[in-house]
């Protein structure tokens, strides 16, 4: 099983939105996709859990895990080609467990409000995890990138979060999403932009998801 992890320290930056649509775009090009809750439980609306509630009988199966035991439980879940972690919170020990059951890390990140200290703390895990897995152990080097989250036409990316980023040991992704009414309409109905009319949220969507497959795919996953 391939795992795709999306970790941010900072709430409401997109993990979920992104985690939902790539979770039924590969389900419609035939992947069986579990899709893990890794985020905190609480008042808060719009988490993966709340999604698939709302979701039909092709809503990808769902699971939650509200403790940093991610990369545990997943290697003993079986029936699944991917599995997609949606971990967002101030937890750094649920972010640690996240990367470390991930083939691809992805870090969405906002240009106009991104927070430089908990993107920064994202960095330090996945280079920490990086070099625990490099030579001479014999395993695989995980892969990561950023992905630029609810772009506007006028955002743009703070000065001190642009350096961040350029001089991570990781790059990003070409593909991102917009901000778009069909995101945030998919999400509170269950669904995905590929149930919505807005062909532009689709084709993001698209090259996320083409992009994220060819990554894997040169890392031999």
């Amino acid at each position: 099983m391939t795992t795709i992890g999306l970790v941010q320290r900072k709430d409401d930056v997109g993990t979920t939105t992104i985690a939902t649509n790539l979770a039924v775009t590969l389900r419609n090009r035939g992947d069986s996709v579990l899709l893990v809750d890794a985020g905190p439980q609480g008042p808060q609306k719009g988490t993966v859990r709340d999604w698939s509630a709302t979701g039909d009988s092709q809503t990808p199966e769902t699971i939650g895990v509200d403790r940093p035991v991610v990369h545990e439980k997943l290697p003993s879940i079986e029936g699944f080609d991917v599995a997609i972690i949606d971990a967002t919170g101030k937890l750094e020990e649920m972010t640690i467990s996240a990367i470390k059951a991930s083939d691809l890390t992805l870090v969405p990140v906002q240009p106009s409000t991104a927070d430089p200290k908990k993107v920064g703390q994202v960095i330090d895990c996945i280079e920490t995890h990086q070099a625990l897995t490099e030579a001479p152990s014999n395993e695989r080097r995980p892969a990561a990138r950023f992905v630029i989250s609810r772009a506007t036409g006028s955002s743009r990316m703070g000065e001190q979060i642009q350096q961040i980023v350029s001089e991570a040991p990781f790059g990003r992704l070409d593909a991102g999403t917009s901000q778009r009414v069909a995101y945030a309409r998919a999400l509170g109905e269950g669904a995905s932009v590929h149930e919505t009319g807005d062909k532009e949220a689709q084709a993001e969507v698209k090259a996320i998801t083409d992009e994220i497959e060819q990554i894997l795919r040169a890392d031999g996953q």
